[in-house]
């Protein structure tokens, strides 16, 4: 019996709507006309997967062996990085002589797109496999989504921001524009059944998405609550988010399934030392240097701490007058000072911050007067 045709790709069809991205679809397809290896980055729950999948679909054409999508989340051996890929092109049946070089073989001459999804903890077995194939295969591309980047020969990253947060004091049709909003309204519509967006509940609405920082998978999950709550009931609840965010859809990935179990799969990939760093920087409120990092939170060489922290797309990092300074997302924080105090540190740390601004405050204080001469 003959063989059924070959399928020309495997990307799920959307179960809801895609809302914005106009900046980021443009930037990704640009880079993919100039770069065969284009690395999606960005915190757990920013919206990679759905940002890669919607790009894969709209490059379908370009690729007459289709669009493939391979799933690592679930994969947990590096050995099988290579299996995953053979399965999702559908070479199971015809692996015999090794997943590697049959599949380097198959996609030789093929011109096509794949989608590696999820692969923050699979980086190095993940980044050797895609170097093999793009070497063996020119007409392959690679659009791949991770919490950092593979740092694989060729590779253009693509930093994925969270949704632009909306400003308070504008009309409400101004309001109804922007797409963390967007977001929220049109998931709490489908939820309830019955939400509408109005100029009674619109700041409320304003300050959830603010303050669940833009991030996609919060303000879904928040979206959801709206079937027992109001948006002001939300917003007031979101001083316990850990425990308020957690309706995520039976069908989503269990890490995607609360807030919660999104950002402990970040936490636990981090080494010990790592950890220890993130939760201790929750003392900071607003911005810090690496000069507050070195008195407050550790002593010695922090400098590859942070930087690994920054390349995990779990501290943010902006230029201020000539100086690096970085912050963390109000998620992130709240999660951090959990952290901090399960492990016991709080009192510790809050000390150490207390006693260095003090003596930074006497310092300074002792310099004006120096000047001053009072």
């Amino acid at each position: 019996m003959a063989r059924p045709p070959r399928l020309s790709g495997n990307l799920p069809a959307e179960a809801t709507s895609f809302i914005g991205r106009r900046r980021e679809l443009a930037d990704v397809r640009s880079k993919l006309t100039e770069a065969r290896l284009v690395c999606l980055v960005g915190p757990g729950g920013v919206g990679k997967t759905r940002l890669a999948i919607r790009m894969a679909a709209g490059l379908g054409r370009a690729f007459p062996g289709g669009a493939w999508l391979v799933e690592l989340a679930d994969v947990r051996d590096p050995a099988r990085v290579g299996d995953a890929v053979t399965a999702a092109l559908d070479l199971r049946d015809q692996a015999a002589a090794g997943p590697p070089a049959h599949l380097l073989s198959y996609l030789r001459d093929k011109k096509l797109l794949l989608v590696v999804d999820n692969c923050e903890h699979l980086l190095d077995a993940t980044a050797r496999l895609v170097t093999e194939i793009l070497r063996a295969a020119p007409g392959v591309r690679v659009l791949a989504t991770s919490r950092e980047p593979l740092s694989a020969p060729g590779e253009h990253v693509v930093p994925v921001p969270p949704l632009e947060l909306p400003h308070a004091d504008v009309p409400l049709a101004r309001v109804r524009q922007n797409e963390a909003v967007m977001l929220f309204a049109e998931r709490a519509a489908a939820g309830s059944g019955a939400f509408e967006l109005t100029a009674a509940n619109q700041a409320a609405v304003v300050d959830l998405c603010r303050r669940l920082d833009g991030l996609p998978l919060a303000i879904e999950l928040a979206a959801v609550r709206t079937r027992v709550l109001t948006a002001e009931q939300i917003l007031d609840r979101l001083t316990d988010r850990f425990s308020l965010l957690t309706g995520g859809g039976r069908a989503a990935l269990p890490r995607h399934q609360t807030l919660r179990t999104t950002i402990d799969w970040s936490h636990d990939l981090l080494a010990a030392d790592e950890q220890t760093l993130l939760r201790r920087l929750c003392v900071f409120a607003g911005r810090f240097t690496l000069e507050d990092i070195e008195a407050v939170c550790a002593s010695g060489d922090v400098l590859d701490l942070l930087a690994s922290l920054v390349g995990k797309s779990l501290v943010l990092k902006e230029d201020v007058k000539g100086t690096a300074c970085y912050h963390l997302h109000e998620t992130i924080r709240e999660y951090a000072r959990l952290r901090l105090r399960e492990a016991g540190e709080e009192d510790f740390v809050e000390r150490r911050c207390a006693g260095y601004y003090e003596s930074t405050c006497r310092r300074s204080a002792a310099e004006v007067r120096h000047r001053t001469g009072r």
